[in-house]
């Protein structure tokens, strides 16, 4: 009877084919020499490379891991591996019991091949039972009895050639092919051998291993039921010609002396031979290495049942690869092969739904809930989220105990309370102090309470924006003009807030803000960036000509027919000699007020500025950056602010005008409660009651778009909410809140975006075991009303800070000012576009659609159509008509949608007016998320 092989024993009785696709982790181990213990030529496989989805190369000049990235690969050696992959090297569904019988399989089969001479079967064999030495450092091979009782599980009696190997001492090969001391094995008993289940559960057995002796740090970032690739290359001088063999085993073996994590073996590649010209061994595995990393040849090689089923894959792997010509080439000239590449992409994603559309018979898939469609009931929309989000409404508060939400908490309490206090500082003047910073805190703090409490989405948080500035600063002069009683018309104006709220949500009439595109959004957006900016120069111009620069300061400034000085107290803006108790001449010999009042402007701006970039620059660790990038903000406030004090003997600053106990800015001219009515000594009219709509219509373009704009990008698909939205809930509740705040005589409020896309970031829970390189996945968002309803009753109790609120200078809020409208303008693609009318053709950017897919002429006159309606607003808004901007900009909708039609083609408004595509509240691994980016709409 004829002897069996060591690979035909193996296959003789084979356990039951897993085909299920697994995970690998992929490890390139080259066949080196180095020098140990003043002994030369001793080899050993050591690492080159690793693959978990992107390559990871040892610098050799360093001796530690590169950066992560995507291989790029020899054509050259793609061919050769396939030619070797086409002449029998792939054997599928191999069995083996331990590492020594894998490997006389490997002898055997390139025996049968022809490709090793019998001569050299014992030079390779010891070649191939080599250390394995790990870029950690950590050896894979100590002295252990446990060796013994490896080599004794098999009792073939071929192995016993090899029974010399367990002598004391580490194993080594010298370069001439004679083995040198022991080479130790697995720590593993024979009965872990022999039972499947340890061999398959990867993770219950790394758990009882010496962990010290493995990488578990990158075992975390490997995903669950992995499995290992183990890929040998190298040289060796007596082989006559290079011999290949690729395994792919029925069952995972787990050998913990081959592979860095202590995962099961369930591919192994060698590749061995001499030195030869034009074949380079390493370049041929790091090939395998990447066929191996990508998914679909991935998938294939585990459901391989003849070897040319993975010769199939790689073809298919081969006309999805890019080539790039001989060259050298400027990173920046790559792009058009990086939108190569997403084209295919694409295509491969359009063909695989074609193709999953065909398999389920042409069935339509059953369309997701929309939150925006409409019933066709009169309150079909509120019904309907009422019923999604009651039953959840207990969980919510439960859902909010959490150490991450606690973080949200003071992250967002900050960045509600700067906004407050800077639109309050403002607001103050723009009303002659009907409303200032006390109101704006109510406001604040009143709404957020009853949003987080009322609202269909909780993440959303109620605030003041700029477009409601510019609304109250226009309701403000038009009452003015027409000697209207300011405070009881805005407490109609409220009312009919509500009314018109309760309207809309009857119809169902926030599907309307699926027409409001990218292009009036970023319009708007613009707008406001402009208005921020030009407040602030306006204001610097004003305290420039109230104090003038002059060589004799005391000589101009009595000049002068009247002058303020600014101080800190109760009366924040004194004129000289008032309650501060200085006199004309001692407040005249403190100059320098303007030019301290600009650069305080100006470094408040640059180092809020600085810190937001800090976020995704290299320096400190993440979490450090992170950290002074979110309160950027705050923390500029606070370093300008004690500048400030320090100085306050020397240069006199405007001080921010609020109250030092819990009052109204100005209890002169009204108090916390407004009556509807007027008072005993001035009614109120009726005719003005009713001509509140008009207002009311307006502020409700701008309440209810802004916040059904935040809604729809916080509920996007990719942020994987679960408890869903409730659009028509919030106009509700948000109309209810305009009621409340009309009554109180504080400002109106409307979902925030830049502060909802925060808050929403800031309950992102992020996978932790992504590979290197790899972005890190949206796991969830953790949606609760504990963090909004904290932060507000927080801003509530801001209100008893007025003693510590009235050292803040104005110039400090400035700064903040231009600091928004600046940061404002990177999520505007308009002010890109901008840009790029002044920049030549060669150098605008070829990655983008509105400049890869339509003509330099097209997108101009787009831009230029944009730049004109930006215009009209602005004219609009300095007009003695300002309050009636939001009808104008509702004017942009039918704009878009019926005449630009006329004068772009379909494909160009594609283009030029789309969303950005899958933008997740989140960042990659290195970069942290630009929240003005992201909304791309003011705050």
């Amino acid at each position: 009877m004829a002897k069996l092989s060591a690979y035909d024993e193996l296959t003789a009785h084979k356990m039951p084919a897993d085909l299920t696709p697994h995970e690998l982790f992929v490890e390139l181990d080259e066949l080196v020499t180095h020098q140990h213990d003043n002994v030369k030529d001793l080899m050993e496989w050591k690492e080159k490379a690793r693959w978990i989805k992107f390559e990871e190369d040892v610098l050799d000049a360093s001796d530690r891991w590169g950066r992560p990235h995507v291989a790029s690969l020899s054509f050259h050696s793609l061919i050769e591996l396939r030619r070797l992959l086409e002449n029998g090297a792939v054997h599928v569904d191999v069995d083996a019991h331990n590492y020594i019988s894998l490997m006389q399989a490997v002898i055997d089969r390139l025996t049968v091949k022809q490709d090793l001479p019998p001569d050299l079967q014992e030079y390779v064999m010891e070649a191939l039972i080599l250390r394995h030495s790990h870029q950690d450092g950590k050896p894979r091979f100590t002295r252990s009895k446990s060796y013994s009782n490896l080599m004794g599980l098999d009792s073939m009696t071929r192995y016993t050639k090899y029974q010399h190997i367990r002598g004391p001492g580490k194993s080594a090969v010298h370069k001439n092919g004679h083995l040198d001391g022991q080479h130790t094995a697995v720590n593993i008993s024979p009965d872990d051998l022999d039972n499947p289940l340890i061999a398959r559960s990867s993770r219950s057995y790394a758990a009882n291993l010496d962990k010290e002796r493995y990488n578990m740090e990158l075992l975390k970032k490997i995903p669950q039921d992995a499995e290992v690739a183990s890929v040998l290359v190298g040289t060796l001088d007596k082989l006559q010609k290079p011999c290949t063999v690729l395994f792919r085993l029925s069952q995972g073996l787990m050998l913990d002396h081959v592979a860095e994590v202590p995962l099961p073996i369930r591919f192994l590649f060698v590749c061995v031979g001499p030195p030869l010209q034009n074949f380079d061994y390493l370049e041929i595995g790091r090939s395998l290495s990447t066929l191996l990393s990508n998914q679909k040849f991935r998938e294939a090689a585990y459901k391989a049942k003849i070897h040319t089923d993975m010769l199939t894959a790689m073809n298919a792997f081969l006309d999805e690869s890019i080539v790039l010509p001989p060259g050298d080439f400027d990173r920046k000239t790559l792009l058009p092969i990086m939108h190569m590449a997403q084209k295919k992409m694409n295509e491969r994603k359009a063909k695989a739904a074609a193709e999953s559309q065909a398999t389920s018979g042409g069935d339509e898939p059953t369309p997701p809930d929309d939150s925006l469609s409409r019933t066709g009931r009169p309150f079909g929309g509120l019904i309907k989220d009422v019923r999604r989000k009651f039953p959840q409404y207990i969980s919510d508060f439960k859902d909010g105990i959490n150490t991450q939400v606690l973080a949200a908490f003071i992250f967002i309490y900050f960045a509600c309370l700067s906004p407050a206090i800077t639109f309050g500082g403002l607001l103050a003047e723009k009303t002659d102090n009907y409303m200032g910073a006390s109101e704006m805190l109510m406001a604040t703090g009143i709404s957020g309470i009853m949003f987080s409490l009322l609202g269909g989405q909780p993440l959303l948080i109620a605030g003041f924006t700029g477009p409601n500035m510019v609304f109250e600063e226009g309701v403000y002069k038009f009452s003015k003009q027409l000697d209207i009683d300011l405070m009881p018309w805005r407490l109609w104006i409220g009312i009919w807030i509500f009314v018109i709220g309760v309207i809309l949500v009857a119809t169902e009439a926030s599907f309307l803000v699926k027409y409001v595109s990218r292009f009036t959004q970023e319009i708007f957006a613009f707008l406001i960036s402009m208005i921020f900016i030009y407040e602030v120069f306006k204001k610097l111009i004003k305290v420039f000509k109230t104090y003038p620069l002059c060589k004799d300061y005391v000589d101009c400034v009595s000049h002068l027919p009247d002058y303020t000085i600014f101080t800190a107290g109760t009366d924040n803006l004194t004129a000289a000699g008032n309650s501060t108790g200085e006199t004309t001449s001692e407040a005249a010999t403190k100059p320098n007020t303007a030019l301290f009042t600009m650069s305080i402007t100006l470094f408040t701006f640059t180092l809020a500025y600085l810190l937001k970039g800090l976020r995704n620059k290299k320096v400190l660790g993440r979490t450090i950056r992170r950290a002074l990038g979110d309160f950027g903000v705050p923390f500029a406030i606070l370093v300008m602010c004690l500048i400030d004090f320090f100085v306050r003997d020397k240069v006199d600053t405007q001080k921010l005008n609020v109250p030092a106990d819990f009052s109204v800015t100005d209890p002169d001219k009204r108090g916390w409660l407004i009556n509807p009515l007027g008072t005993e000594a001035k009614p109120f009219p009726v005719g003005h009651m009713f001509s509140a709509i008009i207002p009311a219509l307006l502020a409700s373009i701008l309440i209810y778009m802004e916040s059904l704009i935040a809604g729809v990008i916080v509920d996007k698909k990719e942020n994987k909410l679960r408890k869903g939205s409730g659009f028509h809930l919030d106009m509700l509740v948000l109309g209810f809140i305009a009621l409340i705040n009309g009554f109180l005589g504080v400002p109106f409020v409307c979902a925030a975006t830049v502060r909802s896309v925060a808050h929403t970031s800031a309950l992102t829970i992020m996978s932790t075991n992504h590979a290197p390189g790899e972005r890190p996945k949206l796991e969830r968002i953790i949606e609760q009303r504990l963090s909004n309803l904290l932060v507000h009753l927080l801003i509530m109790a801001s209100l008893f800070l007025g003693a510590v609120l009235q050292y803040i200078p104005t110039a400090v809020l400035f700064g903040v000012f231009l600091y928004m409208g600046v940061a404002s303008l990177s999520g505007i693609q308009l002010w890109q576009r901008m840009i790029l009318l002044i920049t030549p053709t060669k150098h605008h950017p070829v990655d983008v659609g509105y400049v890869r897919y339509v003509r330099v002429r097209k997108m101009h006159v787009f831009t230029l159509i944009q730049i004109i309606c930006v215009g009209i607003l602005w004219g609009v808004k300095l007009s003695p008509g300002a309050m009636a901007f939001p009808f104008v900009l509702i004017l942009l909708v039918p704009l878009r949608l019926f005449l630009l039609k006329h004068i772009f083609s379909t494909q160009e408004l594609s283009e030029l007016d789309k969303d950005d595509d899958c933008k997740v509240l989140i960042a990659a691994e290195e970069d942290d998320l630009d929240f003005y980016g992201t909304a791309h709409m003011p705050d």
